[in-house]
């Protein structure tokens, strides 16, 4: 074999192997986790009991925004990659569990509570592109402190208002022997006292942004007391828990719901005398943390829950691992590109040239 064919032999092989590394590390990141995490992460859940009230619950989307998110083409990106992942997440997700009712626990938006008129409704728009499967008719949405503020600054009533025009702002809402609560500790509403009936035999389920139980302040006590809630989702603080709190004593308990691979779903007694609180992770890999999912809560006629985490594929290890496979990849090129073969088919090339 000549030098020639040397040098072309070696650097197809180096050129072919950076394409193959790359090209299979995004069919398996970009694809093959998606479809295979149901069978390694997903707890097995009674889907087919017909008689059952499927709720699936969304925390923490945070949707990015147009100021705080890098310019030009890298924010571009940034955004594109940020709405695919929890686009193609939720889709599958919607698609197996089949929910009858879908809660989002606020924090719908990044940067909503600053936003002008504007950039909400582009805002909307992408929304509504991101969860393309979701039917709004059984979509119950409630703010968090970015979309309406109350963090860092009072939320202002405009802010709230213009919240409120997109997304459904009826205080509760009833689905098959169920009510569901929103509570909003941002503004300390009471809006939901006009609206609530005599319990009978329904289930009462209280949608909150910020945790309720773990402080058990005065607002608190004044919605335990009032709306009497056997269960409450919650969200904001991207963890995945159970919190338990009994009603006469308000002894709390905790348990971490986290990434398990048993999958084993928790079942809850609405009847035990506890107010059960579930705090749902972020559904979003922006959020920094990488157990993101979302919850999926089976609502019984007896009062039984059957709980669990739909976790999502880890995004943030996989572009890290993007990194480091692209590293590789740009190595093998620069090997074949300087390889023994190719500088001395260069040497000869240039001796050639000048004699």
């Amino acid at each position: 074999m000549d030098y020639v064919s040397r040098r072309d032999f070696y650097q197809r092989r180096c050129l072919g192997a950076a394409f193959f590394l790359l090209l299979a590390y995004a069919v398996i990141v970009e694809w093959a986790v998606y479809f295979l995490s149901p069978w390694w992460s997903w707890p097995t859940l009674p889907l087919r009991n017909e008689i059952n009230t499927r709720v699936l619950v969304v925390g923490d989307p945070q949707l990015l925004g147009l100021v705080n998110t890098a310019p030009g083409f890298f924010g571009a990106v940034e955004l594109w990659d940020a709405d695919r992942y929890i686009r193609k997440t939720f889709r599958r997700v919607h698609r197996f569990f089949k929910p009858h009712v879908v809660l989002f626990l606020g924090d719908v938006f990044d940067e909503a509570e600053f936003a002008t008129d504007a950039h909400f409704g582009i805002y909307f728009k992408r929304f509504l592109s991101v969860f393309s499967d979701l039917n709004m008719a059984q979509a119950i949405i409630i703010p968090g402190d970015n979309d309406i503020g109350g963090e860092v600054t009072p939320p202002k009533k405009r802010i709230i208002r213009r919240f409120n025009r997109y997304f459904r702002s009826d205080p509760v809402v009833s689905h098959d022997k169920i009510d569901f609560v929103k509570v909003c500790y941002v503004t300390r509403s009471y809006a939901y006292r006009a609206f609530l009936r005599d319990k009978a035999d329904h289930v009462r389920v209280v949608v909150s942004h910020l945790p309720l139980t773990p402080t058990y302040g005065s607002y608190v006590k004044d919605i335990v007391r009032e709306i009497e809630p056997d269960l409450i989702f919650s969200g904001h603080d991207h963890l995945s828990e159970y919190i338990a709190t009994g009603r006469a004593n308000k002894m709390v308990e905790k348990m971490a719901l986290r990434f398990t691979m048993d999958l084993v779903a928790a079942r809850l007694n609405l009847s035990d005398g506890h107010v059960h609180e579930i705090q749902v992770p972020t559904c979003s890999y922006r959020m920094g943390t990488y157990n993101v999912g979302y919850g999926a809560a089976i609502i019984d006629p007896d009062r039984i829950v059957t709980y669990g985490v739909l976790w999502s594929p880890q995004r943030l290890a996989h572009l890290f691992g993007y990194l480091v496979v692209l590293t590789i990849s740009l190595l093998l090129v620069l090997v074949a590109v300087t390889s023994p073969q190719s500088v001395l088919y260069l040497k000869i090339m240039f001796c050639r040239k000048h004699t």
